[in-house]
């Protein structure tokens, strides 16, 4: 079996630290939606990562650490709206949020990616639809459930709790989603409330 691109073999590791070989790390967090504060879970996953990060490099590893923001989602269509701005707006706020973390909690991450704006992020998300289209794995269907919000999940009534998520406790909302290879459209119909 050969190495993956831009991978070194064993024998073109150099030496690390006491004679063990040096090797390559990418180290990546979760990206986290971007439709709130960082709380204190955000912080632990990304210093937790941030150790794993520096473990390495200082046992002579070469090492990569990404994280950023999933500007994408409709908790943060709704944030902007409360708020009166453009999500675009509002998910630029947010996300300075998150990479304020770095300086805060003396983080050593190399990158730092917004999913709203970042460039090199669309053309990987257009090679992964296309690779799926041309397998076929999209159809076109049509259903409407009750939808949260909260934890971007649909619903059968009978898995409610006294007409509430089981998870985040909100009343959902009916939703009709409409798929197709083109992408999806999900339209709101009516409020449980």
């Amino acid at each position: 079996m050969g190495e993956a691109p831009g991978c070194l073999s064993d024998e073109a590791k150099p030496a690390g630290p006491e004679g063990l070989r040096v090797g390559r790390y990418f180290v990546m967090s979760s990206i986290p939606y971007v439709n709130g504060k960082p709380h204190v879970g955000h912080a632990l996953e990304l210093v937790e990562t941030d150790v794993l990060a520096r473990h390495r490099r200082q046992r002579g590893d070469e090492v990569r650490f990404r994280t950023g923001t999933d500007d994408n989602a409709l908790k943060n269509v709704q944030g902007a709206e409360a708020e009166g701005i453009t999500p675009q707006e509002y998910v630029e706020r947010v996300a300075g949020r998150f990479l304020a973390l770095r300086e805060s909690l003396n983080l050593s991450f190399d990158d730092f990616i917004k999913t709203s704006s970042d460039p090199r992020h669309a053309p990987g998300v257009h090679q992964l639809w296309n690779a799926c289209a041309e397998k076929g794995d999209f159809y076109r269907k049509s259903y409407s459930g009750l939808y949260c919000v909260g934890c971007e999940t649909f619903y059968a009534e009978d898995e409610l709790q006294g007409g509430r998520c089981p998870s985040t406790t909100r009343c959902p909302t009916w939703w009709r989603k409409i798929t197709g290879s083109s992408g999806s459209a999900a339209t709101r119909i009516s409020s449980t409330t």
